[in-house]
């Protein structure tokens, strides 16, 4: 089944662009943000998924729960509630899921870790120096669905995995701090 089929690519928002008018105060999501979503530390988050029934106006805005991809580094990621809110720019599209036979965590999983589907956008990347999905490429991509319950499984399998990643590199950070403020002490 191809990803356009059950995901609407809603590419974010160009803001090089002078003739478009946004809201100053809006923050735009980064790689860094996602970066930090996809460490899974909102997990036990208690902010609910929001529906997708939005104005042109805030089309462009990141919510909790929500898919968005990155056209630049190929990875997907759901949006934490601390980065709900933001402007989503060209870089990234949100993955809005269409119908309920796909489930949230299993697509981030399926982007980022499925062999199937890292082939399949090893061979379509497109550009010389950098190179990166299109939108067009990202929707053609195939994609099996297995049944909702093992989706559901393997998703959060696959979030719990990134916390603990992410929990164990915060954890090495820390002690390497503790040990480096041990050997100051020392030497004074």
């Amino acid at each position: 089944m191809k990803l356009e089929d059950i995901v609407t690519v809603k590419i974010g928002r160009n803001l090089s662009r002078g003739n478009e008018k946004y809201d100053p105060t809006l923050v735009a999501y980064t790689y860094e943000d996602l970066t930090n979503d996809l460490d899974g530390l909102f997990l036990d988050s208690k902010a609910s998924i929001s529906n997708r029934n939005s104005s042109d106006k805030d089309s462009y805005l990141s919510r909790y729960g929500e898919v968005v991809f990155s056209f630049v580094s190929s990875k997907a990621t759901l949006v934490s509630d601390v980065n709900q809110g933001k402007i989503i720019n060209q870089n990234f599209a949100n993955l809005i899921i269409k119908h309920q036979q796909l489930d949230h965590s299993y697509l981030c999983y399926a982007l980022n870790e499925s062999y199937s589907m890292k082939k399949q956008m090893a061979i379509s990347m497109q550009g010389s120096t950098v190179r990166k999905l299109t939108p067009a490429i990202l929707k053609s991509l195939d994609m099996k669905l297995p049944s909702m319950e093992k989706q559901q499984m393997i998703g959060k399998a696959y979030l719990n995995l990134k916390k603990r990643q992410a929990l164990a590199k915060k954890q090495t950070e820390l002690e390497e701090q503790l040990y480096l403020e041990a050997l100051k002490k020392l030497e004074q």
